[in-house]
């Protein structure tokens, strides 16, 4: 007997098609059923052949193949190689890459078949040979897999690379040509047309800045590196100060909003759902016709918040609205060339699930409109572990606690000098924050008055430059609100116009310098620096320990973190200012006077409803009960006071 046909038969008999067990050792035949069964479990196909003759396949491999078990009751009239030749989606190519497989059966190969009405879209095809226990070659084994989604994924990332190439490539050739004819023959031009120059030059660095601040943003929020500072935050009232900006910002529309009644707090980022909302509405503004109503609707149910934005456009075909919302995809319209980078609807997708929503867009058909929808959870499931907890900053009213995915050290681990920059000139920002960043600060830019308080929500900087003029309020206003209960060190960057009383009036409302523009950045780094030595210098640290705890209630000085029962408990500054003073005061009474003057200021000393308002907040946040508490107090007419458990 061959090996050749031995094979065959121990095969047949582990497969159950042959009938003579008889002519099989015992022990061969349960070896082979064992295999068999493994065999039967794989996700990969597998296939054994005897020269050309199938002798076993699994049912991953009869999925794949989309042949039946009847098809290999007469082996000799069933081929592999013709029946994939027969899937591929490209015969010619295939016969070639199965050619090579075929001709060299003592070989192992491997190839990548695209096929057509498969079960697979791309089928990994692996070749081996298999030998007896003499070296002879008794046939091959095979191997398939389905790879449709690595190969996808390869496709969808080359797709985006081009994409971004595309989408740097042009700004980068205006302002190479631009550049390059300034300095060949200058002289040749007339100041008007070197100022055009210029400004084309110009508007090409922001599209090309924008276009790759946006793709970090994307990547940072897709991978999980940017962390969201959440917050309690009154969805309607955002909803309404935004919109009521986007009518002054594009009054060539009119925008309509509609709320649900007793829309209750979000556990949300407010800055990136801004930023959501900013991407579709741009989105909804460039492709709607002047005086069009675009329309914003906020509704709730037990779990979340449905935000839709709807316009009267030249909407979107089906085939493109699953597509809309990937990088860089642009949605034909015709001879009209988009202006957008198409990285605003993707920015949007990743904020929405960053913070555990979803996100989707519906359109009745062209020249119809289109709806963009997305929904925030009332309580986002972002998992941090205990390693990559971040602490709690020192925040004020309405800041949150910064979840996200982070590396092992805390957020606070950056000791770089904090900046924030208040400016509405964008070119005038970038100048700034690349000489700062130079220097190794730590810069956040902002062009709004409401961007501004909401960034002291969340971070504390240790140095502030604040511009006489923002986009949408004055910087004398901010600098009053900012007195009220900060004592951040403040430049304000002021205009060439102002005059010494007015100068005089920044003095007295709190800032701590004043610096006139044009003004030289060394003088600007030069006068950052003294302030910060003065500051650090007059700083007090005091000695405390690191850990204070009562009862089930634990504050974590270093980290800004507060546990109740081993739970953290997310508190705004103010709230967390206001514990610590009572922490350091524990067992005693601290009268109204003492907290007012140590969290809000000596000018607050006689506000006590001010205070009644934050107790009554700190204590729905720690306490099992707020109506009868535990920790915090209540001593009539005089304090409160937190009991030592």
């Amino acid at each position: 007997m061959s090996s050749e046909s031995w094979w065959t038969r121990d095969f047949y008999a582990a497969t159950g098609q042959l009938s003579d067990y008889s002519m099989i050792p015992a022990a061969f035949t349960r070896e082979y059923h064992v295999l068999a069964e493994v065999c039967s479990s794989m996700t990969s196909g597998f296939m054994l052949l005897n020269q050309q003759r199938v002798i076993y396949s699994n049912p991953s491999a009869l999925r794949l193949l989309q042949i039946s078990k009847r098809d290999l009751v007469t082996p000799q009239d069933f081929s592999v190689r013709d029946h994939l030749l027969a899937l591929a989606a490209d015969p010619r190519q295939a016969h070639s890459e199965l050619e090579n497989l075929w001709q060299h059966p003592e070989q192992e190969y491997s190839t990548d078949l695209a096929l057509a009405d498969a079960a697979a879209r791309w089928l990994r095809i692996r070749s081996f040979p298999v030998h007896d226990n003499r070296g002879m070659l008794l046939g091959r084994g095979l191997l398939f897999d389905d790879i449709t989604l690595e190969r996808s994924a390869a496709e969808a990332q080359g797709e985006t690379l081009a994409r971004a190439a595309h989408e740097l490539k042009t700004p980068l050739a205006i302002i190479k040509g631009c550049a390059t004819t300034l300095l060949g023959s200058s002289a040749r031009w007339d100041p008007a047309m070197q100022r055009e120059m210029l400004q084309m030059i110009d508007t090409q660095s922001d599209r090309l800045y924008e276009v790759l601040n946006t793709l970090l943003d994307v990547w940072r929020l897709d991978s999980g590196a940017q962390p969201l500072r959440l917050t309690q935050v009154n969805l309607a009232e955002l909803l309404d100060q935004f919109i009521r900006r986007w009518q002054k910002h594009s009054p060539n529309h009119r925008f309509v909003l509609s709320i649900m009644p007793d829309v209750p707090m979000l556990m949300c980022d407010p800055l990136r759902v801004e930023q959501i909302l900013t991407h579709l509405l741009n989105n909804a503004v460039a492709y709607s016709p002047a005086g069009s109503v675009i329309s914003v609707r906020l509704e709730i149910n037990e779990v979340e918040a449905r935000i839709g934005i709807l316009d009267e456009g030249i909407g979107i075909a089906q085939e493109h609205l699953d597509r809309i919302f990937d990088r860089f995809y642009h949605v034909p319209h015709g001879d009209e060339q988009s202006s957008g980078s198409g990285l605003g609807l993707a920015a949007a997708r990743a904020a929405v699930q960053a913070h555990g929503g979803r996100i989707w867009a519906e359109s009745p058909g062209p020249g119809e409109g289109a709806s963009f929808y997305f929904t925030l959870p009332f309580a986002p499931k972002i998992t941090v572990s205990a390693q990559q907890t971040a602490p709690l900053p020192a925040l004020q009213d309405t800041a949150p606690l910064t979840l996200g995915t982070s590396r092992t050290a805390p957020l606070r681990q950056d000791r770089r000098v904090h900046v924030l920059l208040a400016e509405s000139d964008q070119r005038l920002t970038r100048y700034l924050r690349a000489n700062l960043e130079e220097q190794q600060y730590r810069v956040h830019t902002v062009n709004h008055g409401i961007q501004f308080l909401r960034h002291l929500d969340l971070d504390e900087p240790d140095i502030i430059l604040l511009s006489s003029r923002l986009a949408d309020m004055s910087g004398v206003e901010l600098l009053q609100r900012l007195r009220e209960f900060s004592q951040i060190p403040i430049i304000m960057l002021c205009d060439d116009d102002s005059d010494e009383d007015e100068r005089v009036y920044l003095f007295d409302l709190g800032c701590d310098d004043v610096v006139m523009k044009p003004f030289g950045m060394k003088e600007l780094l030069a006068r950052v620096r003294a302030i910060l030595r003065r500051r650090a210098a007059g700083e007090e640290k005091p000695a405390r320990s690191p850990i204070f705890r009562t009862g089930e209630l634990e504050i974590d000085h270093a980290q800004h973190q507060v546990t109740v029962g081993g739970k953290p408990v997310q508190l705004s500054r103010t709230e967390y200012n206001l514990l610590n003073v009572l922490a350091q005061n524990a067992g005693r009474v601290v009268t109204h006077e003492l907290l007012l003057e140590k969290v809000w200021g000596p000018e607050y000393n006689r506000d006590v409803d001010f205070i009644w308002v934050y107790i009554s907040r700190l204590r729905r946040k720690i306490e099992a009960d707020s109506r009868r508490p535990r920790y915090i107090v209540t001593v009539p007419d005089v304090g409160y006071k937190l009991m030592k458990l």
